[in-house]
Formats: structure tokens, sequence, C-alpha cells
């Protein structure tokens, strides 16, 4: 701190460099430090948003399921038991994972993780009781290995 001629202190003694001017333009720019390296965070937060939307939709059709109002399931009343219990299940806990993966909440990762993987072993566990098929396991490895992998990325970023 300097004390001017007028009698004023002064803090500052230049203006805070522009941080725009060495910002990247466009629909990228959200995602870029640099012209060289990638924001692993903002990433994570992205994906961890477009599969709140994913989950949001899921847990929608299961409660469409459970209302009756998709008829190509068929009536809710007359699933198997096991069924019906992991329809209501998922209708729940998918729409909860939906909401703390679009705060980018570390409960929100962890829900989800649950929801992914216990659709993921739940043809394994109870053959009945789930409407995934392979295709849908596949992809819920596929997406757990990717927020794993972006995870990591991302916390080796923080440091």
């Amino acid at each position: 701190m300097r004390q001017s001629r007028e009698g004023v202190t002064r803090i500052v003694e230049q203006a805070p460099a522009d941080a725009s001017a060495d910002a990247p333009r466009g629909v990228i720019a959200g995602f870029v430090k640099s012209a060289r390296t990638i924001r692993w965070t903002s990433l994570l937060v992205w994906f961890m948003r477009t599969m709140a939307v994913v989950w949001i939709a899921k847990g929608l059709f299961n409660w469409s399921i459970v209302m009756g109002a998709n008829p190509l399931v068929g009536d809710f009343l007359m699933l198997p038991r096991l069924m019906k219990g992991g329809i209501i299940v998922f209708a729940v806990a998918d729409l909860l994972a939906a909401i703390g993966l679009w705060l980018a909440a570390p409960w929100g990762g962890v829900l989800w993780l649950l929801c992914a993987a216990s659709e993921a072993v739940s043809p394994v566990l109870a053959p009945r009781a789930t409407m995934v098929g392979p295709a849908g396991i596949a992809l819920d490895v596929v997406l757990i290995g990717v927020y794993f992998a972006l995870s990591w990325i991302a916390g080796r970023e923080r440091r």
C-alpha cells in the first residue's frame, strides 16, 4: 500500500490483466484452458449432466410402466413380483441419481454408480427380475468406465 499525493491510500497499483483476451472463442471454450490443454473437470461435469438427462428419461420410463401408461411392456400388475420390485426401485433411484448427477454432487455420482452397476449385474443375479438386455449391460459397463476415467483424470488436473 502506498499513499498518493492526494492523501488517498492506493491498494492496487495497476488494473488486473484482462483474462478474456487469451480465452478461446466458440462452443469448446468451456472445455479448453489454453490451446493445448482440455479442462477435464468441465468435461466430467458435462458428462454427469448428460447422464442426468438419460437417467431422468429412464426413471420416467419406469414410472410409465408403474402407472400403466406404457402398453408395450404389458400390465404392471401381471409382471412377476421380482420384476415389479426392480421397476419400482429403479423408478425412484434413477430419478434421485439424476438429480445428484445434474448438481454434480459426489452423492449423485455414487448413487448413479450404484444404479448402473446393479442394473448391469441384475440379469446375472435375478434373470426374471430385469428388463435389461445385453446391449444395456454393455452400455452400463462402458459408461461406468468412462465415468471412472474422467473422474481420475479430472482429479489429477486439480492437483
